[in-house]
């Protein structure tokens, strides 16, 4: 059997996270979220936002893991461009004022539970409403953080370099993804990735 998830207990824990980020919140926020926030379950595999389907949306993670892929035919493989933990999200556009659907896929790693917001309930509150902003400013900060190492990442040549980059700097995911994985989002193969990892730990 899978694993349930609550998605009442999910929301509250999620909403305890924003009041976190966001102390003053008020009766407002939470009829904003309750109104306009679709808890979606999620399983392994699935596609939750395809290209070149356009949607206007914001997924965020509650439990699971999200990951925006993309088919690489010189590998003949979907490779991993970016990942999503709990609390972490993807805009189905390239941001938020953009009408240009994002790069990738956005594909379910681990099953889980994510929440999904329309555009359409943010626009009016967007610079207006602190702790709306407050949430979007985050997510964003959080994505740009991790593409900032990703892409100093990429242009480390030699893959155990690359490799010990990655167990640095985005521990979270280095702890949290399979070997498969670490190799689609690395560029490299699983054997590299199994001898990175010896010779990571015995550096350690």
């Amino acid at each position: 059997m899978g694993t349930y998830y609550s998605g009442n207990d999910s929301l509250v824990t999620f909403y305890s996270y924003w009041e976190k980020l966001y102390p003053d919140l008020e009766d407002f926020h939470k009829r904003w979220l309750l109104k306009n926030g679709e808890i979606i379950p999620m399983k392994r595999g699935q596609i939750l936002s395809e290209m070149p389907h356009m949607q206007s949306a914001l997924y965020i993670v509650l439990v699971g893991i999200l990951a925006k892929e993309r088919y690489c035919p010189d590998r003949d493989e979907q490779l991993i461009m970016t990942v999503a933990l709990p609390h972490m999200g993807f805009f189905t556009t390239m941001h938020f004022f953009s009408k240009s659907p994002a790069l990738g896929d956005i594909v379910c790693l681990k099953s889980g539970l994510v929440l999904k917001i329309p555009y359409k309930a943010i626009g009016p509150y967007r610079n207006q409403e602190k702790a709306i902003d407050t949430l979007i400013d985050l997510l964003v900060n959080k994505k740009k953080y991790q593409l900032d190492h990703l892409r100093v990442m990429d242009s480390l040549l030699i893959s155990t370099d690359r490799y010990f980059y990655f167990a640095d700097h985005l521990p979270q995911l280095y702890n949290t993804l399979s070997q498969t994985e670490q190799a689609r989002l690395l560029r490299m193969s699983v054997r590299s990735i199994r001898r990175a990892k010896q010779l990571y730990v015995r550096r350690r």
